[in-house]
């Protein structure tokens, strides 16, 4: 269980770190203090992901980090003010379908 909770804690630090990133960005690049919050915060994800790692199969922990793709631009939609379109809400859906199967036992 505690893998599983890394896969969750990883997630959420690497979309903090992408909303980070983007913010840094528009704001003055390296030169931003968001950057390289962003950066740690990444970092930090890094090291829940080498947990996970060792603790479950890659095949399970690589498709269970890709919910990333649906909290990513949930972030960036609330956070960001940015415009996401009906074909992309369904795209996301779809991924968190797919992600939500894995841990499914067959």
């Amino acid at each position: 269980m505690k893998a599983y909770a890394a896969i969750g804690a990883g997630a959420l630090l690497i979309t903090v770190s992408e909303l980070l990133l983007k913010t840094g960005a528009m704001h003055g690049a390296l030169r931003s203090g968001w950057t390289w919050l962003g950066v740690v915060t990444y970092l930090l994800s890094f090291a829940c992901w080498l947990y996970v790692l060792r603790k479950m199969p890659l095949s399970i922990a690589y498709a269970l980090i890709s919910i990333v793709q649906v909290l990513v631009p949930l972030g960036a939609w609330i956070f960001l003010g940015e415009h996401i379109s009906l074909h992309r809400w369904i795209g996301i859906a779809c991924v968190l379908c797919g992600t939500l199967l894995v841990p499914q036992r067959s």
